[in-house]
């Protein structure tokens, strides 16, 4: 059986993460949120919440009905939905694991997705999958270990456990061949109370658990980051307006993608930050 998930403080040194996720592929991180932070994105997306129903609300092809899950509640452009969430955006922990494993392999990183995740009873466990297979075409697939795509949390905003969802993961398989399939022993679920972060890498074997509890839903956010020469899962230019966008900091309208990758991404020919001052 795999080695039981790391469990490490947000006072931990990046180091210390760092050697978590060479082992692992994923660790917890205790104390992910500060009670403030936890208290104003709860509130902040409980408003959003209450006017959506479970499912996809436009899937690009069937098969994403079922991955999304049909007692799931889920909502993007999360920059432009909560104050709170650019803070998070930040954390020290997340960018620092991105500036270690992708810049080493891109100029500038971006941010790929922020995704708000509440499955309710009910849902079924979601297919295990690595989330650097949204770039499966084309030369990137690739036998064994190889340059990481992707840096990521799964941010608990209630408790995870095992009966309402906690999510799956598959500790070392990020170091596995593409077609190795993990076996039940080998799949843990990450338990943690609300705060708390699942980090993990884009090639690390996971997915959202099974809730089976009769009325407790299993609320959860995701941020991640990916090497700024692949085009982002989300389309921050649409779900995030760009007024908005306009009072953020530099730096996290540059994760947005308001900053080229050399040739990629620019608008006139050149730095598509420049729309901002118009």
């Amino acid at each position: 059986m795999s080695a039981s998930l790391v469990r490490l403080p947000a006072t931990a040194q990046i180091d210390d993460y760092v050697a978590a996720l060479e082992a692992n592929g994923a660790a917890i991180v205790e104390g992910f949120l500060a009670p403030e932070q936890l208290a104003a994105l709860n509130a902040d997306f409980d408003r959003i919440v209450e006017m959506l129903a479970p499912g996809v609300r436009n899937p690009t092809m069937p098969a994403m009905e079922e991955f999304y899950g049909g007692s799931t509640v889920r909502f993007d452009g999360l920059p432009g939905k909560s104050a709170a969430f650019v803070e998070v955006m930040q954390s020290p922990v997340l960018t620092g694991l991105a500036d270690h494993y992708l810049l080493p392999h891109c100029l500038d990183y971006l941010f790929n997705t922020g995704q708000f995740i509440e499955i309710r009873p009910g849902e079924t466990a979601q297919r295990l999958h690595r989330d650097e297979d949204a770039w499966r075409f084309g030369p990137l697939v690739a036998e064994g270990p190889r340059a990481q795509l992707e840096v990521e949390a799964m941010v608990a905003l209630s408790d995870f456990t095992a009966v309402n969802g906690a999510t799956q993961v598959v500790p070392g398989s990020h170091l596995w061949p593409a077609d190795r399939e993990p076996e039940p022993a080998e799949i843990q679920q990450a338990e943690m109370p609300a705060g708390s972060a699942l980090i993990y890498l884009g090639s690390t074997i996971h997915g959202g658990g099974a809730n089976r509890t009769a009325a407790e839903a299993r609320r959860g956010m995701f941020a991640g980051y990916v090497v700024g020469w692949l085009r982002t899962e989300e389309n921050m230019f649409l779900t995030v307006p760009l007024e908005q966008v306009r009072g953020l900091p530099r730096r996290v309208q540059e994760l947005l993608g308001y900053k080229a990758h050399r040739a990629i991404g620019v608008v006139d020919v050149g730095d598509p930050g420049a729309v901002l001052a118009r």
